[in-house]
């Protein structure tokens, strides 16, 4: 036994040994050229006629529509150009633009995934915008598209005017996902301040006043009655009053070519009716903060039922239909809610076990209640 400890001890202690060996070995080799190694020279690459051209494109962006930004977005487009056509080594492959698209997120940013997809195809080398920011304010699509776009053969860099990086340098993808991180802070932090201000509007009675069937507005956003157009919303009030259903009254306007909102597709569906008889402005009131954006990534509206303040404006404008109507329309939408749960309850399917121990047994659905025949 006390052999074995010795051994255990003298074993453990020649780790030291091996270090000191292996840093003798680096010496000596550094110290004398071992005629044994052979050096093979790296091969040089064969160059074909004159270089290839960089195919290089341009991306702007500008998140909303207004005058100022206009000029912006078109002193972009054509800055871009300029600087492409300018270099006698790049060879123009165009222009993407997204014009009043947000940047939190890509999904709708059509010019931009039509971007990617040409760069999957083979069709640009490089990427020139603006700055980190017009890019993507969102952090992981800012990373993800940069190392998709570094991992296709050949690689796609990403130029960045204003900031004068280059996605294909191997130092700067640190310092373009800390720049993503205060793009998407940013983007944060903007989100808020657009919700503090709306709400606080909001608070004192200035509403939203998004175009409506049925209304126009005036030089200070004040809704007025459109009569023609009145004349439909009457009509479909009228004819729930009557007792027809929403898609018997959707049927009947586009049979009789009425136009929608919008006047280029005069196809009405049950739910666009329904958004009418539900709409509380075409009594004269207004609510404000029906929905909210519960994510500024997604900017998704979100129905609210009591997470955030509301508020109900009366008398804002002119009714096209009296608030009497307008109520009465709500108590029948909301019998029609009643009936039509009542009916899915009913329609629920009893199971009995056909095999095993509790064959026989009828399972019962637990949401059932005692008033459901009432």
């Amino acid at each position: 036994m006390e052999e074995k400890r010795a051994a255990l001890v003298i074993r453990k202690s020649s780790k030291t040994g091996i270090g000191q060996r292996k840093r003798e070995q680096i010496r000596e080799a550094y110290a004398t050229a071992n005629p044994n190694l052979e050096v093979i020279p790296v091969k040089a690459e064969e160059s074909v006629g004159a270089p290839r051209k960089l195919r290089v494109c341009g991306y702007c962006r500008v998140s909303t529509e207004t005058e100022q930004q206009q000029g912006s977005f078109e002193l972009q487009v054509q800055d871009q150009e300029r600087v492409i056509r300018a270099n006698p080594a790049w060879e123009f492959a165009g222009i993407y633009a997204d014009e009043g698209i947000s940047a939190t997120g890509v999904e709708k940013r059509k010019e931009f995934l039509r971007m990617i997809d040409d760069c999957k195809a083979g069709r640009i080398d490089l990427i020139i915008t603006k700055s980190v920011s017009r890019f993507a304010r969102n952090l992981v699509d800012s990373i993800t598209y940069i190392r998709l776009l570094k991992s296709l053969s050949p690689p796609v860099g990403i130029y960045f005017q204003n900031d004068n990086l280059n996605t294909l340098d191997q130092t700067s993808e640190m310092l373009i996902a800390f720049m993503s991180c205060v793009a998407q802070d940013e983007s944060a932090k903007k989100s808020e301040a657009i919700k503090y201000g709306v709400r606080k509007k909001f608070a004192v009675g200035i509403p939203r006043c998004p175009r409506l069937l049925g209304y126009d507005k005036d030089k200070d956003g004040n809704y007025i009655i459109v009569e023609e157009e009145a004349r439909i919303v009457r009509q479909i009030f009228h004819f729930y009053l009557e007792g027809y259903s929403s898609f018997v009254i959707a049927d009947a306007l586009t049979r009789a070519g009425v136009p929608t909102i919008t006047g280029q597709n005069p196809i009405w569906s049950a739910g666009v009716v329904l958004s009418i008889l539900h709409n509380e402005k075409y009594c004269g009131d207004i609510a404000m903060q029906k929905t909210f954006t519960k994510d500024y990534l997604t900017h998704k509206q979100v129905k609210n039922t009591g997470q955030v303040q509301a508020y109900l404006l009366h008398c804002h404008h002119p009714p096209i239909v009296s608030k009497a109507d307008w109520q009465r329309v709500q108590e029948l939408l909301e019998t029609w809610r009643t009936r039509t749960r009542r009916k899915t309850r009913k329609q629920r399917k009893v199971f009995t076990v056909k095999k095993g121990r509790f064959a026989g047994y009828i399972i019962i659905d637990p949401t059932w209640t005692e008033n459901i025949l009432d």
